[in-house]
């Protein structure tokens, strides 16, 4: 299998702030079949290592999705569409881009 696409999302918390809980279920809600080419995690900035990483990625505002290292959206939660053109953007391998084209073909 080849190497997952890296998406960090950047939060307050994703339990008691609700956009940041919309952010992360953008990620988690996507089809298993995407998911699975997808390391995805939740960085809280109620931590150090939340906080290491919002400072690494050069975040702004919270909450705050990254793929492959570059802020995406920041503070503003994508739609299904955007979330997979951006998940497509910086796909490097054909089994992710197979799974977002079945994902789009399953949605319309």
């Amino acid at each position: 299998m080849s190497e997952k696409l890296v998406v960090d999302v950047l939060t307050l918390d994703a339990v008691q702030c609700a956009a940041c809980q919309y952010m992360f279920e953008a990620i988690s809600a996507l089809p298993e079949d995407v998911r699975q080419h997808v390391e995805f995690k939740e960085w809280t900035i109620k931590n150090a290592e939340g906080i290491g990483k919002f400072m690494e990625l050069n975040g702004k505002v919270l909450p705050t999705i990254a793929i492959k290292g570059e802020l995406v959206f920041e503070s503003l939660i994508p739609t299904f569409e955007e979330l997979l053109d951006a998940l497509e953007a910086k796909a490097t391998s054909e089994e992710l881009k197979t799974a977002i084209a079945k994902a789009r073909a399953e949605a319309s």
